[in-house]
């Protein structure tokens, strides 16, 4: 893999069948328990003072054998990224693209999902919601492009549809929508991993410093969605 994040194919002598990289050749369990193991550690102790060595014995392999499938550390942050980008899209995003449903009901199901589904890989949403961090910075474009990529495509054709259904004020842009829901739902996720967004978030919906439930932030930010985009 290259430090931007794409898989790297190495050409044969004759220059005719690409030939995959050593890490594509691995199983598909494999490939994942290696990416698990470094998500694991990069979420815990942050990216500048993960260990290579801690990386290879969560994962039980030597050190030699992780530099013939990644060219360094940064190599193989951005796989951990991209295979993160590939769990949301596989996991979350295309399960979530049926018109039947309204644009609300399925903001709901999408949020509701997402709490299993950070139950599941905690470690890949910690990682990504680090790369706000300055500590990060020069790994936040590339690092968070794909996941960007992904939200606007999905919440824009969910507005889209939405539109056709005439469930949205029509004097909102599709830009604005998109974008006012992809907000709520990256402020969702970050309060799954950081108790700092938790506090914040139930600063300004809860009454009395009530620490609210995940069913009670949904349905707010379900509520909050519908007056600002329906005018209910």
């Amino acid at each position: 893999m290259t430090s931007n994040g794409k898989w790297q194919r190495v050409k044969n002598r004759k220059g005719e069948k690409p030939i995959l990289s050593t890490f594509e050749n691995l199983s598909k369990d494999r490939q994942e328990s290696i990416f698990d193991a470094a998500a694991s550690v990069f979420a815990e102790e942050g990216y500048h003072y993960a260990r290579i060595s801690k990386i290879c014995e969560k994962a039980g392999i030597s050190n030699g054998a992780l530099y013939k499938y990644f060219k360094n550390k940064e190599d193989l942050f951005y796989g951990v990224l991209d295979y993160g980008v590939k769990l949301v899209v596989n996991e979350l995003y295309a399960k979530h693209t049926t018109k039947s449903l309204s644009i609300f009901d399925s903001i709901k199901n999408f949020l509701t999902e997402l709490v299993e589904f950070t139950e599941n890989y905690r470690d890949y949403i910690s990682i990504y919601s680090d790369l706000g961090s300055s500590s990060m910075k020069r790994f936040a474009y590339l690092g968070s492009e794909k996941f960007e990529k992904e939200a606007s495509v999905y919440t824009t054709k969910m507005v889209r549809a939405s539109m056709e259904r005439r469930e949205i004020n029509s004097k909102i842009s599709v830009d604005m929508a998109a974008y006012m829901i992809d907000s709520y739902i990256t402020f969702f996720v970050y309060s799954q991993v950081s108790e700092y967004h938790v506090k914040r978030f139930d600063s300004f919906y809860s009454v009395e410093e009530k620490t609210l439930s995940n069913d009670e932030r949904i349905t707010l930010i379900v509520k909050s969605l519908r007056i600002i985009l329906a005018g209910d």
